[in-house]
């Protein structure tokens, strides 16, 4: 009977509320699967259907118990998972999603970084060389030193001759231009590799 009745009282108001936290619920699905916030989060599911049962049962203890536990595990939680958050967020940048970011087209640029990657493989130099697309990577590096140049030849064989102060690290290449030197990438969190 009381099913009957949530159904006679169901508005669109709630259908379209229950359409949308679907929806988000899926795509945060979609943006943490495979990464240790997923698993969090899995857990998280876990002890919210105890405190659930806790709740419903009158256990008042276990229940103070989760409460104060709920407080903590927020700011907990966004110290551990602030990388993933941030790419989230990142996501979600409304200028992102309308693709006002202007970037010069690579048909400028591309030609001389290939022809200087290419001298530098002739010359068995080694060379860590990230170029940036729509995906930003300012969060997930150590800054090195910041530059403003071409990615040309002679500025690549500049930058990773062995004596050259900055030869350690990446170059960070975005709207082609090579904008920092000398970072350092971080190690995979990914167990598969």
């Amino acid at each position: 009977m009381e099913t009957l009745s949530i159904i006679q009282n169901l508005r669109v108001q709630d259908v379209l509320d229950v359409a949308f936290l679907s929806v988000v619920a899926y795509h945060l699905y979609l943006w943490f699967q495979g990464t240790r916030a997923l698993k969090a989060m899995v857990g998280l599911l876990g002890l919210g259907a105890v405190y659930t049962l806790a709740r419903s049962w009158g256990l008042f203890l276990t229940t103070w118990v989760f409460q104060v536990f709920w407080q903590v595990l927020v700011i907990l939680l966004i110290i551990l998972f602030q990388s993933e958050i941030r790419q989230v967020l990142e996501r979600l940048n409304p200028v992102k999603l309308l693709g006002i970011r202007k970037m010069t087209p690579p048909e400028a640029w591309i030609g001389d970084f290939v022809n200087g990657v290419f001298q530098l493989a002739r010359r068995s130099i080694g060379a860590l060389v990230v170029v940036e697309r729509s995906e930003r990577v300012q969060g997930h590096i150590t800054p090195g030193q910041v530059m403003e140049a071409a990615p040309t030849p002679e500025i690549l064989l500049s930058i990773f001759q062995k004596d050259s102060p900055l030869h350690d690290g990446a170059v960070i290449v975005a709207d082609g231009r090579i904008r920092q030197v000398a970072t350092y990438l971080p190690l995979s969190s990914e167990k598969d590799l």
